[in-house]
């Protein structure tokens, strides 16, 4: 959603010389009424559209009006008989619904503006109005709503451009824009997503942000396309992206009706030059090299590169053929093995696949590659070293699912850093790293890393995660906590804060974890004594 609101109370008294008495709809208090924006209905000078209803009230009345939607970001504003705004409000209600209340300062008729947060924005909602207060609700912060650019239309095509300017998706660092597409239940439509400046993705959501479909290159090259049947009347999102961060330029977004086949993913410049640019820079690092059919010794050593999760890597590049079966295997008797390989459109990550405790990939490669292993270990313990082998075979191979006994490997001396385990202290802020070879929860697929706190009997903290490359989420658990203490977007701009009191004195244990699939990236964890108050800095991100 808009983090700053148009001024919403001056529009109005633009559009109140050209409203006219049609189209005002009686509401009584005590009345709830559901209706639904839609393109037909009045704008503001923002070209945001409104509904206008009516209602008498005595001087010294207080009233509560309520909006609500899961269509659209609702907003409330209330004017006197003569247009002048009194007041306004976008999610006091909770979960982005309106909600005000208000004293009357004269007897008369006045005017409740049903109207979305944001331009473009169309469907259901319900206003209704009862006598009193009504309590605002305790939490304010609005999800998945956003700013709309435009609407479109079956049958419609647009021309446009993602820039720099617009919202940036913080899970993956790409830039998007969100377009409504109203439709009828049962309609069969195709959209298109084409670019010769960015290798376009698109996906169509609710108005909430929850997924309905996605798609990378159906459209043929790097273009995307999906087919979509609406299953009722409510508006969906297009959500115009690319799947490279930060890529902007000029896009045709289109509608068709029916359903046109999507194309076999082919082969996508785009992600051609993302492969170059990982080979010359992997190249310029010093990567080994291997070849299909081969099995090559290595050693892990302290002289290699370290993860901010304590773990040393290695890379290795290779080049199959195209469409080529390649089973990879890395195995160990000194450290416990995680094989990385990147060059595709997603990151592989193994622990365990392969036979015992070893790592295994199997898979055939869309592309001559080349395409880069990264040899890993697991992070616990920290710093693991020794002799491993890295054998690459053609062929499929299953995933093995044997008894695992990692070694117990020491720890080198060089390491030097006294921590083992991550641990933190009340009154430290330590930035970290939550990468691929941290614990994944079947649940979710999400990564998460967990940190020892040392907590004392009745000591109120707060906790603070923050990250701009994923979107945080908290959990704290230990003694005396019954079920984990859980947080998502308590710290304002997505960004996750818990305040508790320890119940007992003892270690506790506290969880960086995602709110997204496999999201990865640096992080900022922090515990400071005292409470902190929850941030109504809201989170703008589709789901």
């Amino acid at each position: 959603m808009i983090a700053v609101r148009r001024p919403a109370l001056l529009l109005v008294a633009v559009a109140l010389g050209t409203r006219g008495l049609a189209g005002q709809t009686p509401l009584r208090i005590g009345q709830s009424i559901t209706a639904r924006l839609t393109l037909a209905d009045r704008q503001l000078a923002d070209s945001s559209r409104y509904k206008l209803y009516t209602f008498d009230a005595r001087l010294g009345d207080t009233v509560s009006a309520d909006m609500s939607s899961d269509d659209l970001d609702a907003n409330l504003i209330l004017t006197d008989a003569s247009g002048n705004p009194l007041a306004r409000n976008d999610d006091a209600g909770g979960a982005c619904n309106a909600h005000l209340s208000f004293v009357m300062p004269a007897a008369g008729t006045y005017e409740l503006f049903a109207n979305s947060s944001s331009p473009g924005e169309l469907g259901d909602f319900t206003v209704s109005l009862v006598q009193g207060v009504t309590a605002a609700a305790r939490d304010t912060t609005c999800r998945g709503f956003g700013r709309v650019k435009g609407v479109i239309q079956v049958g419609q095509t647009v021309k446009g451009q993602l820039t720099a300017g617009d919202q940036l998706l913080r899970a993956d660092s790409s830039y998007y824009q969100r377009w409504v597409l109203p439709l009828e239940a049962g309609r069969t439509v195709t959209v298109d997503l084409a670019s010769d400046d960015f290798d376009s993705y698109l996906l169509v959501t609710r108005g909430r942000g929850q997924k309905l479909v996605e798609n990378d290159d159906g459209g043929g090259g790097c273009n995307a396309r999906v087919v979509y049947a609406a299953t009722d009347d409510h508006p969906v999102r297009l959500v115009v992206n690319s799947a490279g961060k930060l890529q902007t330029g000029h896009f045709t977004l289109r509608v068709a009706d029916g359903a046109r086949p999507l194309e076999p993913k082919g082969s996508c410049r785009f992600r051609a030059l993302r492969q170059q640019a990982e080979a010359r820079a992997v190249t310029a690092a010093g990567a080994h090299q291997i070849r299909v059919g081969q099995t090559l010794p290595g050693q892990l050593t302290t002289s290699d590169s370290l993860y901010p999760d304590t773990t040393y890597y290695q890379f290795w590049q290779f080049s199959p053929r195209a469409r080529q079966q390649v089973t990879i295997d890395l195995a160990s008797d000194e450290f416990d093995p995680v094989l990385i390989l990147r060059g595709l459109d997603t990151t592989v990550v193994n622990h365990h696949g392969g036979p015992g405790c070893n790592a295994r990939v199997s898979l055939a490669f869309p592309e001559t590659g080349p395409y880069t292993i990264l040899v890993n270990t697991s992070s616990e313990p920290p710093r693991q070293t020794g002799r491993f082998t890295l054998s690459l075979s053609e062929g499929h191979k299953d995933r093995v699912s044997d008894e695992c006994r990692p070694p117990r490997p020491s720890r080198p001396a060089a390491s030097g850093d006294g921590q083992g385990a991550h641990t933190i202290a009340v009154g430290q802020a330590i930035e970290g790293v939550l990468t691929g070879t941290d614990h994944l929860r079947p649940r979710d697929s999400t990564y998460s890393q967990s940190w020892t706190i040392a907590g004392t009997a009745g000591q109120v903290v707060t906790v603070d995660l923050e990250s701009a490359a994923f979107d945080p989420y908290l959990f704290v658990a230990g003694p005396g906590i019954g079920t984990s203490l859980q947080d998502d977007d308590s710290g304002g701009n997505c960004n996750a804060r818990l305040t508790l009191t320890f119940p007992q004195t003892g270690d506790y244990v506290i969880v960086v974890n995602s709110s997204t699939k496999h999201g990865t990236g640096p992080f900022n964890l922090s515990v400071t004594k005292g409470a902190k108050a929850k941030s109504l800095t809201r989170c703008d991100r589709p789901s």
